[in-house]
């Protein structure tokens, strides 16, 4: 149902934000329940005029405790959820800051700029694409997912419950892993730098 009683300055906010989420390719059906005042027909069509006719993306929406399949991918969503924590002046875990996402995400995808995909097959760089980022900020509101400072690696983890992976530090898991195995460990330090990122924005 189409939201009544919002007025013209409230609807061109309305239409300005739900242009900034589909630009950066939100699902439509995220940006339906955030803005109520604009029907779901008309954001897909909004999507397809900004996406020169591509159609919105369709089917299951992505679940937290799915998102992470290896457990490198837990660093790049430590550092979500840390960018999108320091970009936020709220209480991310009682509401959902919509302009933190979008700087985190930003910041996130200028990062990562090759990593970034709207459909499978994904990398281990996860968020994937902005509807994923989405889902963690959500997921850190409804208290499916929790960020913890870990006095090991001095940095931000993310900790998402009824997942494959322990409520633990994965970071210092892969660290410990990689030192066993007597693997380089140059590429594990410049991601754990990359970690902190999220405690100097």
């Amino acid at each position: 149902m189409i939201a009544e009683g919002v007025s013209y300055e409230e609807r061109l906010q309305n239409y300005r934000l739900a242009t900034e989420l589909l630009k950066r390719k939100l699902r439509t059906s995220y940006v339906s329940q955030l803005i109520k005042s604009i029907s779901l027909s008309e954001i897909r069509d909004m999507h397809r005029a900004i996406h020169q006719g591509e159609s919105p993306s369709s089917g299951l929406l992505p679940a937290i405790e799915a998102i992470p399949q290896v457990r490198e991918s837990m660093l790049y969503l430590s550092l979500f959820a840390s960018l999108y924590r320091h970009a936020s002046q709220a209480d991310i875990k009682t509401e959902m800051d919509v302009p933190a996402i979008i700087v985190a995400w930003d910041f996130f995808c200028g990062t990562f700029p090759n990593h970034i995909r709207e459909r499978r097959p994904y990398g281990k760089v996860r968020p994937a694409n902005f509807s994923e980022g989405w889902v963690v900020a959500q997921a850190l509101k409804i208290g499916l997912a929790d960020l913890h400072y870990c006095r090991g690696c001095h940095g931000d983890t993310l900790v998402i419950y009824h997942s494959k992976f322990p409520p633990s530090c994965q970071i210092c898991v892969l660290d410990s892993q990689h030192k066993k195995q007597s693997i380089p460990e140059c590429d594990l330090t410049q991601k754990l730098s990359l970690q902190g990122l999220g405690n100097r924005i």
